[in-house]
C-alpha cells in the first residue's frame, strides 16, 4: 500500500515538474518595493506566490507584490472578429464566439487562440453573472448597451436591438430551455405572466442579482492569453493545470500556466470615499445644542480631534469619520464592483459606553446592518456593488448627539 502510495505521489510530482518545464523561466514579480524577482510561478495561495528560481524556491507575500508576468502575451484576434461578452457581478470579463443559457448556467463557444495551447474550461453560472452581450466587439454598440444600463431597474432584462437603440423586456430570467431544437429562455415578466422568449432574438441579457451578504476577498487580477480578466479569489496550480475561482463563483480551469498573461496584485481603478463629494443629510439639530456641541456631519482621512483614522492599535491613511444620524450618498454610477472598508467607533468619541449603528445601501437595499461599539472589534466589511449607481452610509445613534463617530477606514469602491 505505502509503495503504491508512494508511486502515485512522484507520478503526480513529475507531471506538475513536467507542467512547469515546458515553459521557459521568462516569469518575473514587481515587488512594492521595485525589486524583480526571476524565476517560474509553482505556487499561489492567500498569503502570496512561490517561484522558483535557478537557486531555490522563494515566498513572496501578497502585500509585497504588485504584479506577476509571465512573459506572455494575450492572442490577437484576426481583423474585424465579432465575440460576444460576459460580465460577472464581480467584474470579471470573458470574450467569447457566442454563448446560450443551458438551464442554469452559460455554455460557450470559443474564440481562437494561441496554436498548440489547449483550450480552458468554464463554469458560469447564472447567479455569477451580472450581464450577456452579443457584438461587443462594435464600439456603438457597446456605447449604447452602456447609456442603456443607467436606465435600468430592480428586474432582470431581455435586451432587444431596434434601429432606434437597445430596448428591453423587464422581468425575471428563470432558466434556459430548448424546445424543438430551439434556445429559448423562460421569462416572468414583472406582472408574473410566464413566457417563453428566444435566446437567439436577444441582443443580450442583464441580470438584477441579490447583494450576497458576504463576499469572497479580491486575490488579485488575472488576464489570460484569450483577453479574459478574471477577479480571482484563488488559484490553484497543480500537474492538472491551473484553476482560477472568482470572486462571484465562476471557475476557469487553464491546462497549464502559460494560459496565464499577469497576475495584478495593485488595487488599481480605485476611488476611496474620502476623495469624492457625497449628498449629505443630517438630523435638525435645535439651535441651543448646536451652540454648546457644534456637530461636524462627516470629516476626510482624520478624526474629530484632527488626528490620524486610527482603529484597534492601527492607523489608516484614508477613511471617514462619520456623525451619528447622518447619511452620505455617493453616486458610483455603475462603474464599480466592490466596496470595502474596515468600520468601528471612533477611538476619540466622548462616550466609551455607547453605541452606533452603521447601514449601508445599495441602489435601496440593505447590504450590510451592524451595530457596533467601542470595545468591540473593528469589522471588515467586502460587499458586491456592481451596477450599483448610488451607495449610501447611515449612522444612527442609540441616543441622540452621543458623540460616537463611526470610523470607516480605507472606505472605498474598486473595479
Amino acid at each position: 500500500m505505502r509503495s503504491i502510495r508512494r508511486a502515485s505521489i512522484a507520478s503526480a510530482a513529475l507531471a506538475l515538474f513536467a507542467l512547469l518545464a515546458t515553459r521557459a523561466p521568462a516569469d518575473d514579480v514587481t515587488t512594492t518595493a521595485g525589486k524583480k524577482i526571476n524565476g517560474t510561478l509553482v505556487g499561489v495561495d492567500a498569503q502570496g506566490v512561490t517561484f522558483a528560481t535557478k537557486d531555490a524556491k522563494v515566498s513572496i507575500p501578497a502585500r509585497d507584490i504588485v504584479l506577476v508576468d509571465t512573459g506572455t502575451k494575450v492572442f490577437a484576434l484576426p481583423k474585424d472578429s465579432q465575440f460576444s461578452e460576459i460580465e460577472l457581478t464581480d467584474g470579471s470579463s470573458f470574450r467569447f464566439a457566442k454563448y446560450s443559457l443551458k438551464g442554469k448556467a452559460f455554455e460557450t463557444e470559443l474564440l481562437p487562440g494561441p496554436a498548440g495551447l489547449p483550450p480552458p474550461t468554464y463554469t458560469l453560472p447564472m447567479s455569477s453573472v451580472f450581464s450577456a452581450m452579443k457584438r461587443a466587439d462594435d464600439p456603438k454598440l457597446r456605447e449604447a448597451w452602456k447609456k442603456m444600463l443607467v436606465t435600468r431597474g430592480k428586474r432582470d432584462l431581455y435586451v432587444i436591438q431596434q434601429e432606434a437603440g437597445f430596448t428591453f423586456v423587464q422581468g425575471t430570467v428563470l432558466e434556459g430551455v430548448t424546445d424543438a431544437g430551439t434556445l429559448k429562455l423562460q421569462f416572468e415578466k414583472e406582472g408574473g405572466a410566464k413566457d417563453t422568449l428566444l435566446q437567439s432574438r436577444a441582443a443580450g441579457l442583464v441580470f438584477y442579482q441579490a447583494q450576497p451578504a458576504t463576499l469572497a476577498p479580491t486575490l488579485c487580477s488575472v488576464l489570460d492569453v484569450y483577453g479574459n480578466t478574471l477577479n480571482a479569489t484563488s488559484i490553484a496550480i497543480s500537474a492538472d493545470g491551473v484553476i482560477v475561482t472568482t470572486v462571484a463563483g465562476a471557475t476557469v480551469k487553464y491546462p497549464t500556466v502559460s494560459s496565464l498573461v499577469k497576475l495584478n496584485y495593485s488595487l488599481g481603478n480605485v476611488a476611496f470615499l474620502s476623495d469624492l463629494d457625497p449628498g449629505v443629510q443630517t438630523a435638525e439639530v435645535p439651535a441651543d445644542e448646536k451652540k454648546l456641541n457644534p456637530t461636524v456631519a462627516y470629516l476626510k482621512d482624520r478624526t474629530l480631534s484632527n488626528d490620524s483614522i486610527r482603529l484597534d492599535n492601527t492607523n489608516f491613511a484614508k477613511g471617514l469619520c462619520v456623525a451619528p444620524d447622518t447619511a452620505l450618498t455617493y453616486n458610483i454610477n455603475g462603474d464599480y464592483a466592490q466596496f470595502r472598508a474596515v468600520v468601528g467607533i471612533d477611538e476619540n468619541g466622548s462616550n466609551a459606553t455607547s453605541s452606533a449603528k452603521v447601514i449601508i445601501e445599495a441602489d435601496g437595499q440593505v447590504v450590510f446592518a451592524e451595530t457596533l461599539t467601542r470595545k468591540g472589534k473593528p469589522k471588515g466589511v467586502v460587499l458586491a456593488v456592481k451596477g450599483v449607481k448610488q451607495l449610501k452610509v447611515i449612522v444612527e445613534a442609540d441616543t441622540p448627539f452621543n458623540g460616537n463617530y463611526v470610523t470607516l477606514a480605507e472606505a472605498r469602491v474598486q473595479k
